[in-house]
């Protein structure tokens, strides 16, 4: 499988996972204490899945290659 595919697959199974973590806390009435959005991995989540499609998109503009600094240096911080 090419890089390409590869990222788009993860971007889809990020992004499911994280709509999952959504609307199970909205179906409870709000986020768990200490579920995966109050402690920040639903967020880091989705945006390595942000992350990976702003890499497989063709072309580049400078609103776009800011947007991917500022997601690299959130997930890195966030480690």
């Amino acid at each position: 499988m090419d890089d390409i595919v590869s990222k788009l697959l993860a971007a889809a199974e990020h992004t499911s996972s994280t709509t999952f973590d959504l609307i199970e806390a909205a179906r409870e009435g709000g986020p768990f204490p200490h579920g995966d959005i109050v402690t920040g991995g639903t967020l880091s989540i989705l945006a390595d899945a942000v992350r990976l499609l702003i890499e497989v998109m063709p072309g580049e503009d400078e609103d776009r290659t800011q947007l991917h600094g500022a997601v690299i240096r959130y997930l890195e911080s966030a480690l």
